[in-house]
């Protein structure tokens, strides 16, 4: 397999409206750090498969903003449309680029979205102008304390509160890619699960995610890395009053200390002893349709795998996904075949609920609606629609 990466900027002028609290009444004040975007362009070198990940400090790329770029990096590049991941790390302190959520930090700016579009195209160009041959690894770690579960239930139904007992996923995982001849690690994508919600005022900001990266490259030079988010609609930091009862917002210092942590423990994994895989490109897509329950209507939601090598996958869905599915995905026995789920990637449709919260009420699966612009809530039906979907996408792994 061969591999280029590129690292651009993406940094909107200060005014611009922020995404991901309705709160917020006036446009960003201030710059705090740059906000990039990370490509990686992958060749087979057997069957000539190509696949480009692009890894965005965004609240997200919804459906029309995924259809331009990848109408323009077809016309570019000649790559199929779902051979690009654009994949957002969906920071709160970054730029409204989902017209669907204009309820939660305005509408979007359409030069802001030319611009993007136009440095994405940029740094594809870069990725595949230099290209090394690579072998891949994947490696695990583990952090805790740093997130936590956002529903706590009282009296029956859920309200927006820290829950240490709580579902969440403090796995952490990388892929590493390796120089062929070296076997020195030239790129990374590492996992983690947790909104970039550190931060709530009017900075610009990559949040934990962004310090997570300048704290691996201060100690791998080398090695460019990109975040992958995951199924993280109902894990948050951990950022609580004295008593731990209700959260409240967390301090820049404290992304920095948060992005720290799990920076260096991506830097531990990366040189750490693990098997090298020949690369293998495979790609499917699955679209379901999610009906909701007060309307004859549905709405798409894209999920895609992308297999990197024949024991790696990477599972994406086009929406704000609870971890109950990234774990459902984890927790699937393919033989030897590991699978890491991919939030905020391909469009954002909305909260994506377990069936299991719908009695209970609460922000995910109801209130969450009016952000979004949703006609209702949907149906608990959903699912066991993605997991049928999801089988469908790992069926020829088995």
């Amino acid at each position: 397999m061969l591999l280029g990466a590129a690292k651009v900027i993406i940094t909107p002028p200060v005014g611009i409206n922020l995404a991901g609290y309705s709160a917020r009444d006036h446009g960003s004040e201030s710059i705090a750090h740059d906000l990039e975007a990370r490509i990686f362009w992958l060749e087979d070198t057997d069957s000539r498969t190509q696949l480009c990940i692009v890894s965005a400090d965004l609240i997200g790329f919804d459906y029309p903003l995924v259809q331009a770029i990848r109408q323009d990096a077809y016309e570019q590049f000649g790559l199929p449309a779902e051979h690009l991941l654009l994949a957002a790390s969906h920071t709160h302190s970054g730029p409204q680029t989902a017209s669907s959520l204009e309820k939660a930090g305005g509408p979007t700016d359409p030069q802001y979205l030319v611009d993007l579009r136009g440095k994405i195209i940029t740094g594809i160009r870069e990725a595949c102008s230099e290209l090394c041959p690579v072998t891949v690894c994947l490696s695990k770690g583990w952090l805790s304390g740093y997130s936590i579960n956002r529903r706590v239930l009282i009296d029956g139904a859920a309200i927006m509160a820290p829950n240490p007992a709580g579902i969440r996923d403090d796995e952490v995982s990388v892929i590493i890619f390796k120089h062929e001849a070296t076997q020195q690690p030239v790129a990374a994508l590492f996992q983690f699960t947790c909104h970039p919600t550190v931060l709530s005022g009017y900075a610009i900001s990559p949040d934990y995610p962004g310090a997570a990266r300048r704290c691996i490259e201060q100690a791998l030079p080398h090695v460019t890395v990109g975040f992958l988010q995951g199924c993280c609609g109902d894990v948050r930091p951990n950022c609580a009053l004295i008593g731990g009862r209700r959260f409240r917002g967390g301090l820049p210092q404290e992304a920095e200390l948060f992005g720290r942590a799990l920076g260096e423990e991506v830097v531990q994994v990366i040189q750490k002893p693990a098997p090298a895989w020949p690369g293998r490109l495979n790609i499917a897509a699955v679209t379901v349709e999610l009906p909701f329950s007060e309307v004859p209507t549905t709405i798409p939601l894209q999920m895609n795998r992308y297999s990197i090598a024949e024991e790696l996958s990477l599972i994406s869905f086009s929406g704000e996904v609870c971890c109950d599915y990234g774990l459902y995905i984890k927790g699937l026995l393919l033989p030897n075949h590991e699978l890491i789920p991919v939030a905020y990637a391909n469009g954002l449709v909305g909260y994506i609920p377990p069936a299991r919260y719908y009695p209970e009420g609460g922000y995910e699966p109801i209130d969450s609606i009016r952000a979004y612009s949703l006609p209702s809530p949907f149906k608990p039906d959903i699912e066991g629609i993605i997991r049928q979907g999801v089988q469908r996408l790992v069926a020829d792994l088995l």
